[in-house]
């Protein structure tokens, strides 16, 4: 892999996440249940860059979303 195919697939993978937090919340808001929504840990990863803060929280949903857009995303090539 060169450099341009590793941030490709990086892009890809956190397109994935943000994908599948968002399809997570329209299937929990369809079904009316709390399963794809939910918080898989307590206190949020939290990068704090000077004056920049960035909290992010991990539901199953969007792990689903990693997974697949990973798969996806080798499978291709």
């Amino acid at each position: 892999m060169n450099k341009g195919q590793i941030g490709s697939l990086f892009l890809v993978l956190v397109l994935g996440l943000f994908i599948g937090a968002i399809a997570g919340i329209i299937l929990d808001r369809l079904f009316g249940i709390q399963f794809f929504s939910v918080f898989l840990f307590d206190n949020p990863f939290v990068l704090e860059l000077y004056i920049i803060k960035v909290g992010i929280q991990l539901t199953p949903a969007s792990l689903i979303g990693f997974v697949v857009s990973g798969y996806l995303a080798l499978k291709k090539g």
